[in-house]
């Protein structure tokens, strides 16, 4: 009964899980929340209670970066207020100062390197004030305004778990995420080349000029810090640190290898384990999960016999895929892929019972059928197929004098024979009964 029950249960929670996710690995990570992504298809290679309700710390402010990065330009200058002091004493810290004037780009360099809180009140009340087109909005405003921006673009990207209160994530028992939410927006974030180019840095420089200060960020994501081989990851791409005490250390890494993008989310790791487990997960996505093409645009897919052809003309006819396909897949899945034709029933000669053909005439690139590409009887990607060549139909004409017809035509002249014999034999027999009759 309670193995019934488990399967059941184990039943119920892949149907209803908002991914699909390949087999469970063997290792054993001490994460309480993961997921690891493929970027480019949004495929879920591994998670771990990725659906449930996490506090994100400081990654919230990838979805601050993208905000700010899709409502203005990195070259905006910004003048800093009094904002910067607001942001709690043990909170990080990038160290702007009232009346500093920087750029966006710079800016968001310190908050995302150095994951400063002051750098992301900067950045959401600039964009409050400047959406809004109210330059006295008042910080406590301005935090709200911009915290119902990142929640809508949130949801536009599918993070529908999500709700921030503020743009750095300092805790708030409102301010949650899940794993999976915070993959979707880091994804999405991703695609911006301002974003991409800052996380990736190891350390940033700000030359100091009229108004601005200079300074000196180092990255606080280690995977990036080649002086410290322990933790450092040669593919390592990004992104995002976080700690509070309620979300414990976190990470949200991205790495390339081979052309594949993965995105790592830890949320709640124990200490210091955050930097083992991400590498852990991305040389389990480069070891086992490779892009395969499985079919070529104008490859020949596949063959069929034809049938009321003209007897000169091709009697099979050689099928082409219409578009390529190519996907991610798990190294061992690539050998049990499938694939089938399935033909337009209106083209099937349906006089011919032992096998499939289809009828002439058929055009070249006339649509016949589609393939399905299937894996473990999931059907994948199913692609029209079109005729190589042209194939006419045979006529009156061609059946008469078809190599098929000489039987027939034989059996025609003997039967004429036959038939001519038959009048001789009559005729003759009709001549000796009147020279018999004329003798009398």
């Amino acid at each position: 009964m309670k193995k019934l029950l488990s399967l059941y249960l184990t039943f119920i929670l892949i149907f209803l899980s908002p991914f699909t996710i390949f087999a469970t690995p063997s290792f054993d990570l001490q994460t309480q929340s993961i997921i690891l992504m493929e970027a480019n298809t949004g495929k879920i290679l591994y998670e771990k209670n990725a659906s449930q309700k996490m506090y994100p710390a400081s990654t919230t402010k990838i979805l601050t970066a993208l905000v700010a990065l899709e409502l203005s330009e990195p070259t905006d200058t910004i003048t800093l207020g009094r904002e910067v002091y607001t942001i709690p004493l043990d909170a990080s810290k990038a160290g702007h100062r009232p009346g500093d004037e920087i750029i966006m780009n710079d800016l968001l360099a310190g908050l995302l390197l150095r994951s400063g809180g002051d750098s992301a009140l900067g950045v959401a009340a600039y964009i409050a004030k400047k959406e809004t087109g109210n330059p006295n909005l008042s910080l406590e405003e301005s935090i709200q305004y911009f915290a119902k921006l990142s929640n809508e673009r949130a949801k536009e990207i599918g993070a529908n778990n999500t709700h921030f209160v503020n743009p750095h994530g300092y805790h708030d028992e409102n301010h949650y995420t899940t794993a999976y939410d915070l993959a979707l927006i880091t994804q999405e974030a991703m695609k911006n080349t301002a974003f991409r180019k800052i996380v990736k840095q190891p350390n940033y420089t700000i030359e100091e000029k009229e108004n601005q200060r200079g300074f000196y960020w180092e990255n606080r994501n280690l995977l990036l810090d080649s002086r410290k081989q322990e933790t450092y990851y040669p593919y390592a791409t990004g992104i995002k640190t976080g700690f509070t005490t309620p979300a414990g250390e976190c990470l949200v890494a991205s790495a390339t290898k081979d052309d594949i993008d993965l995105i790592v989310v830890l949320l709640n790791s124990p200490e210091d384990q955050r930097w083992s487990e991400a590498k852990t997960l991305f040389e389990y996505g480069f070891q086992n999960f490779t892009f395969h093409r499985v079919v070529t645009e104008n490859e020949t897919v596949g063959t069929i016999p034809m049938s009321k052809q003209k007897p000169k003309g091709p009697s099979q006819l050689e099928v082409v895929a219409t578009e390529s396909f190519t996907d991610l897949f798990s190294v061992s899945d690539i050998p049990k892929i499938q694939s089938q034709i399935i033909w337009k029933e209106e083209l099937i000669d349906p006089s011919v019972k032992e096998e499939t053909k289809l009828m002439a005439p058929i055009e070249e690139k006339q649509i016949v059928g589609s393939i399905q590409y299937s894996l473990n009887n999931k059907v994948l990607k199913e692609i029209p197929v079109t005729a190589s060549t042209s194939i006419e139909k045979r006529t009156i004409k061609d059946i008469i004098f078809s190599i098929q017809a000489i039987p027939i035509w034989i059996g025609i002249i003997i039967l004429l024979l036959f038939v001519r014999l038959i009048i001789v034999f009559i005729k003759r027999k009709r001549r000796k009964k009147r020279k018999n009759l004329r003798f009398r």
